[in-house]
């Protein structure tokens, strides 16, 4: 809604709603926005492409209170409920049977349902997974905080990976500028909307007029990736030697200490440790001593994994489906110490058997 008041300024939608005086005028405003959204978008003669129609939070729970009216308006104007994208905020109904109600509403007109600003404010994964919308948009804030820190940006694909496995296509709004727009595509987000791809509008803007920004975009992005991975090949390369040199060690017949005593000198290496070709751990961590120094307390009770078993992990799997070769898995929260690391993994053949060398690296300096 792009609204006036007297003097021509603009006023939010927001204070346009916040003017009625009751629920009955609610719904009148609500309705005749989306009567006056659908008759302009028709006549812009597009014949594919959807039309994202926000409802009234009020309206989806008191409008068929009112009567009829959505599938009349599109009967009307003879549009197809499959091109309507209806969205809902995500926080804005507390009722779960009442937003459970409008979904299915919605859902049986043909329509697709997007839930709106997840991520602001109280938001529930729960409720994704029950009420299984079709789309999900991503709130704004957590482009912009993905943008200030390389820990949130990794937690934001994680997010749109969730989201993808719930079964819903994911957009990330309020896309505002070249950065925001790459965080998007790195995180996986199937679209992204926002003043960086085009101002609002009263006419289409085609997807040929910003072919020259996607292509940018997509070259961008590749160019980051290639030099983000060159860049942790040259940080690694000395940790990825050390590994190769320990497992020969190991291979050769060296206790852990001494096939590990170079690894254990280098800066980021929380500890080492040894699985059997089952994923047990065979005996204690080895820990550098200043990291000895570091040890919460708190976390006292898991500072001992010997025999425990880590089969499920990547770095296990990774290095019995590949041997020799050395394996990186992504950040992750150590049990051990409660800490952010990365591991590096390597199986090697000792005395007939498969054993797998591992190192973690310390990533809480990552922000």
């Amino acid at each position: 809604m792009r609204a006036t008041d007297g003097g021509n300024n603009p006023i939010s939608p927001l204070a346009v709603i916040a003017h009625t005086r009751d629920i009955s005028e609610n719904v009148l405003l609500d309705r005749l926005c989306r009567n006056l959204h659908l008759r302009n978008y028709r006549t812009l003669g597009r014949d594919t492409g959807w039309l994202f129609l926000n409802i009234n939070p009020r309206v989806v729970v008191d409008g068929k209170n009112y009567g009829s009216y959505f599938m009349d308006l599109l009967q009307c104007y003879r549009f197809p409920a499959h091109r309507i994208v209806v969205e809902i905020l995500e926080g804005a109904i507390q009722d779960e049977a009442q937003l459970a109600e409008a979904i299915k509403y919605y859902k049986e007109l043909g329509c697709l349902v997007a839930i709106d600003d997840f991520g602001a404010g109280h938001s529930n994964f729960e409720r994704i997974w029950r009420q299984q919308p079709h789309i999900v948009k991503l709130d704004r804030s957590m482009i912009v905080r993905a943008a200030g820190s390389h820990r949130v940006r990794r937690l934001l694909g994680n997010i749109i990976s969730l989201l993808h496995e719930a079964g819903c296509l994911v957009i990330a709004e309020g896309v505002e500028t070249k950065e925001e727009a790459l965080i998007s595509i790195d995180g996986g987000a199937d679209f992204a909307q926002g003043y960086y791809f085009s101002r609002p509008s009263s006419t289409l803007v085609f997807q040929v007029d910003l072919s020259e920004i996607f292509f940018h975009l997509q070259d961008k992005f590749q160019l980051l990736s290639a030099s983000e991975f060159k860049e942790q090949q040259r940080y690694l390369a000395p940790y990825y030697l050390s590994m190769q040199n320990g497992a020969s060690a190991l291979a050769s017949g060296a206790a852990l200490e001494t096939a590990c005593f170079k690894l254990l000198k280098q800066d980021k290496v929380l500890r080492c440790y040894l699985l059997d070709e089952s994923g047990r751990q065979v005996g204690a961590n080895l820990v550098p001593p200043a990291q000895c120094l570091l040890t919460d307390p708190r976390f006292a009770p898991l500072a001992n994994p010997a025999g425990a078993n880590w089969s499920r992990r990547p770095y296990f799997r990774r290095a019995i489906e590949q041997p020799n070769q050395v394996q990186l898995t992504r950040p992750y929260l150590s049990i051990t110490d409660a800490r952010m690391c990365v591991t590096l993994s390597i199986a090697v053949q000792i005395d007939k058997s498969t054993q797998i060398l591992c190192c973690d690296l310390d990533r809480g300096g990552d922000s």
